[in-house]
This record gives structure tokens, sequence and C-alpha cells, in this order.
């Protein structure tokens, strides 16, 4: 329980959406979010990760910020271990990683090949379908710039944002995002069933964890890997999440299922 990074829940689900052509049925994404290295989580930690999702394979891989705690030198040790990924990978920066130094995340990112989507939308055109990608910058140190991010967004196809803090996920949604990736909030590191969601919305907390459906729009909060100021985890375990697409009538999330990795923290 003292150290936030021990045992990763894996979970897998079936997006089932409209806007998914059927060229992309089982295309899948990973996330990784808040990795927070630093006091606690260390490159040889994450190293593990890396290694795991490269051996899923997936199609896409979801980079949704906060990559260090507080200290810019950790940047370039983090960036680079998640630069091992060997799938399609894209970022967005959250709040620590502008206190730390944007500068040092843009170029080490840039270094490893892996685009930031700093308010700014690309097409992916694997599986034979264009796949939207919008990436949104930082909302909590006011980086964040819906119009931009949207500015070049078509509409026709299915579109995946990236944005590391959730509370901004309704103008997303009303501008056609159709799953939404965040982070930022860990779950608060703490899950008592009935209190803490309770607590959450008394302290203005309207997205906590979790899946919520905004009017066909699906965003998902992952709990993160680490943490940046305190390490202790209750019933909100560190996550990994992957999607795979499917097509039908309805929007529709489901869990197909979870496991848990154990994180090795001996030297090897």
């Amino acid at each position: 329980m003292i150290n936030p990074l021990k045992s990763i829940e894996i979970n897998n689900y079936r997006l089932t959406h409209p806007n998914i052509h059927p060229d992309q049925v089982g295309f899948r994404i990973a996330q990784i979010s808040d990795v927070h290295l630093g006091r606690w989580v260390k490159p040889r930690h994450m190293q593990q990760v890396v290694e795991f999702v490269n051996g899923e394979s997936p199609d896409l891989v979801a980079l949704t910020g906060d990559y260090v705690g507080y200290n810019h030198r950790d940047l370039v040790p983090c960036i680079e271990t998640l630069g091992e990924l060997s799938s399609n990978t894209y970022a967005v920066l959250g709040n620590h990683d502008h206190w730390t130094c944007c500068d040092t995340a843009m170029e080490g990112f840039r270094r490893v090949d892996i685009p930031v989507l700093a308010n700014r939308s690309l097409v992916v055109d694997d599986f034979m379908a264009p796949l939207e990608v919008v990436g949104i910058d930082d909302h909590v140190t006011k980086n964040s710039d819906v119009n931009q991010a949207f500015s070049n967004v078509v509409g026709d196809s299915f579109c995946l944002v990236l944005n590391h803090v959730p509370s901004i996920a309704p103008r997303l949604a009303a501008r056609g995002a159709d799953l939404i990736l965040s982070g930022h909030t860990h779950g608060h590191q703490f899950n008592i069933p009935g209190i803490t969601r309770r607590i959450a919305e008394a302290l203005g907390v309207e997205y906590h964890v979790g899946a919520y459906c905004l009017d066909g729009t699906y965003l998902y909060i992952n709990r993160g890997l680490g943490s940046a100021s305190w390490p202790v985890r209750i019933g909100a375990a560190p996550e990994l999440t992957f999607f795979e697409l499917a097509t039908g009538d309805e929007p529709n999330l489901e869990l197909l299922d979870s496991s848990h990795l154990q994180v090795k923290h001996r030297r090897r």
C-alpha cells in the first residue's frame, strides 16, 4: 500500500459506437496516465509497464499527461522509457509537466518521435478508415484551447480526444468527441463505496473516476499509475486501460475483463 505502483489493475473495455467504421472493428487503444515518475515510480518500474503494453500490441497508445511529480529532471528518463513503446503513440501534457518544464517535455517527446498534441489534431488512417485524434493542452495551467484543438476536425470519422483534466469533457463532447481519455484525479487515491463519490461531488468534482456517458460521448478517467504527493492508494489501484472498438447502433462501453500486473521493485 505504501508504494503506489505495486500491482496495476489492467482493465479491458469494448467501446461500441455508431461512428466506428466496420474496418475499425478490433482496433485497440491503450491508455497510460499520471506516471508521476520520481520519488516512488522509477524508470525500471515503467520499463515493466512498457514491456507489458508492447506485449499487448495495441494499435494506438494514448498518453494523457503528468509524467513527473515536481522535478523537471525526471521528465527525460520518463519520456525516454515511454519512447520504447512499439505502437503509434500520441501524448498530451498535464499540469505537473507544465509546472516542471514544458519545454523539456516537448523536446523529450520530439526526440523519441512521439507527437504531443497541444491543442491540435491529426488523422490516423490505420485499419483503412480514418480516425481523428485530438489533443487538449492542460486546463489547470490555463493552456487548453478547445476551439484551436478542433479547428481542423472534419467530423466525418470517429473522434478520439486526449485530455488530461476531465472537467472540460462536456465542451469536448459538444465539439464532436466520441471517446475522451483523461486522467488527473487518480480516483482521489482512495475509494470507499457510497462515500468517496459523494465527497468528490461535495467538493465540486463532477467527473471523478471511470466511465461517464455524455449524450453519446464516453469519457473515461484513468486512475493513473503513480502519485505526486502521497503514495497511499486504498481501493483505487494504479490502472492501465485498453479499449477495443466495435460498431453498433448505440454507444456503449462494456468492461470485458480485469487482471493485475505485479510490478517488481528489486533492481534487475
